[in-house]
């Protein structure tokens, strides 16, 4: 392995979910895993500038983006699959691999 990819390898764990800034600690499909949860409302409302002041009542579920690293879980997700977070039930919707880095959105209907 490079220079470079042992360096991103550490900062995956390191900085990106470091324990003490956003990283936490949650069950992923029965693995303790080291990661970061977003609600992606949000994420995509703050990304595309409308910031707090949006509010959502056509929305009648919840979703949810994961970061971790790949080899936190025993397989990687795909389309579709049902994924537990904290012992609540999601389907994958998204699933990214970058550096290592897996970037999983989920989506579950609360209705």
């Amino acid at each position: 392995m490079s220079a470079f990819k042992d360096m991103v390898a550490a900062d995956n764990k390191d900085v990106f979910l470091n324990m003490d800034e956003f990283g936490e600690k949650h069950n992923l499909n029965g693995a303790d895993c080291q990661c970061i949860l977003q609600n992606s409302a949000a994420v995509q409302a703050l990304s595309i500038g409308e910031g707090i002041h949006k509010t959502y009542p056509e929305l009648y579920g919840d979703d949810l983006v994961v970061n971790v690293e790949a080899g936190e879980l025993p397989e990687i997700p795909v389309y579709g699959q049902l994924f537990s977070v904290d012992d609540k039930n999601y389907l994958v919707d998204t699933v990214k691999e970058d550096m290592g880095m897996l970037t999983i959105g989920l989506v579950a209907n609360e209705r």
